[in-house]
């Protein structure tokens, strides 16, 4: 098996399936079962290793290459992750992935990678037995990373308001020009959704702001 295909693979996949639901309006708290997902194929491509086989009963998801078992965490909006202090002593390492769910294509990107005993110093005092880190203690892109990394495709509709243009790419991604100059579309979307008293949705990504304009123009 071609790990780094196969794991590839079914992030795209499951993205995919993330992505729909978002559209749909489903929020990305009833998503978790993706999101999970997602930051554990992730982190098994970034390492190069394979996932656990054993449902993450023994406290950890996955051994690095030098055997040190890691602890995958996945957040979206959440204020921090925590571990239980009963299985603690049975992880090395903790990996926490970010899923940018305001990103046309979700960014997935690792925001946390540390000793278990770096994990401990950067957490809050134990409550109700668990220890708790927050996003303060992660490292978060100043900007988001989608653009450039993911083809959007052909441009397959164009609607245009004065000097703003928002075209829509046959992957289903948005992207705007104002004056010539390509700008993020999710501002311009908005605007437009409101201009039009569109209702707003659990979740303002590009993809569903876009998904809902283009579909009032062409009632």
């Amino acid at each position: 098996m071609d790990l780094e295909m196969s794991y590839r693979t079914y992030i795209a996949t499951t993205r995919a399936a993330y992505i729909a639901g978002i559209e749909a309006g489903i929020s990305p708290q009833e998503l978790r079962a993706h999101t999970g997902v997602i930051g554990e194929a992730f982190v098994a491509d970034y390492l190069g290793v394979k996932l656990s086989t054993q449902n993450n009963e023994h406290g950890y998801d996955l051994m690095d290459p030098d055997g040190l078992k890691v602890s995958v965490k996945t957040i979206t909006t959440s204020t921090g992750v925590h571990l239980n202090e009963k299985t603690i002593h049975l992880v090395d390492r903790v990996i926490i992935v970010w899923i940018n769910t305001q990103a046309d294509l979700l960014d997935v990107i690792v925001v946390y990678d540390r000793s278990i005993d770096e994990f401990k110093e950067d957490c809050a005092q134990p409550y109700l037995g668990k220890l708790r880190l927050q996003r303060s203690a992660m490292t978060f892109p100043s900007t988001t990373v989608t653009e450039g990394k993911f083809e959007v495709g052909d441009v397959v509709k164009i609607y245009q308001e004065g000097e703003v243009i928002i075209r829509k790419h046959s992957s289903g991604s948005f992207t705007a020009l104002v004056n010539g100059l390509p700008k993020p579309a999710r501002p311009y979307l908005m605007a437009m959704r409101d201009s039009k008293g569109l209702p707003n949705k659990s979740t303002d990504t590009t993809r569903s702001l876009g998904a809902q304009v283009f579909a009032n123009l062409e009632k």
